[in-house]
């Protein structure tokens, strides 16, 4: 299935939060009937709705910021490619392609992900700046490292951290 970019949606948004694009993408899927963007869409709304009603996560959480909604984007990805393994376990090629579906969807909420080599060259600089090696320094580093959820997952993010301070220890 296609990812169809709304002509109202993309053409504003460099200027619009993630979450006026879900909501305005919400009724533009109505309108056209759009099953699964529906499905997509509205769960995802419910997600962030859930994140800031939760004590634990409400008080730091806003639904205008961009990074804080990427980070629930980014589990709902987590999630389907979860799924996916999963049914093609089962052998239901049928759900695998439903889920492949709503993944592509998630992902055109997020801007362009930073590649691997991208990632690394931060996590690098916020080595040699702090001067740390070994696994105990994992957490200094994780602090320092200054990568939005919108542009890499944080386990991303770990793994490259955990990979480059345990070469050096």
């Amino acid at each position: 299935m296609p990812v169809r970019r709304y002509a109202d949606s993309s053409a504003a948004g460099a200027t619009q939060t993630i979450n006026a694009r879900l909501k305005q993408d919400l009724k533009a899927a109505m309108r056209a009937k759009e099953k699964i963007r529906l499905t997509v869409v509205k769960g995802i709304l419910s997600d962030i709705l859930y994140v800031e009603k939760n004590p634990s996560t409400g008080a730091s959480f806003s639904r205008d910021s961009d990074a804080d909604v990427a980070g629930v984007i980014q589990r709902g990805i987590k999630q389907r490619n979860d799924s996916i393994q999963s049914y093609k376990d089962g052998g239901r090629q049928d759900l695998v392609d439903i889920e492949k579906a709503e993944l592509q969807i998630l992902e055109g909420y997020l801007p362009k992900q930073l590649s691997s080599e991208q990632i690394e060259a931060r996590v690098k600089e916020v080595v040699g700046r702090l001067g740390v090696s070994g696994i105990k320094a994992m957490g200094t580093v994780m602090r320092e490292v200054d990568i939005s959820p919108a542009l890499a997952p944080k386990s991303r993010v770990a793994e490259v951290a955990k990979k480059l301070l345990t070469q050096q220890g």
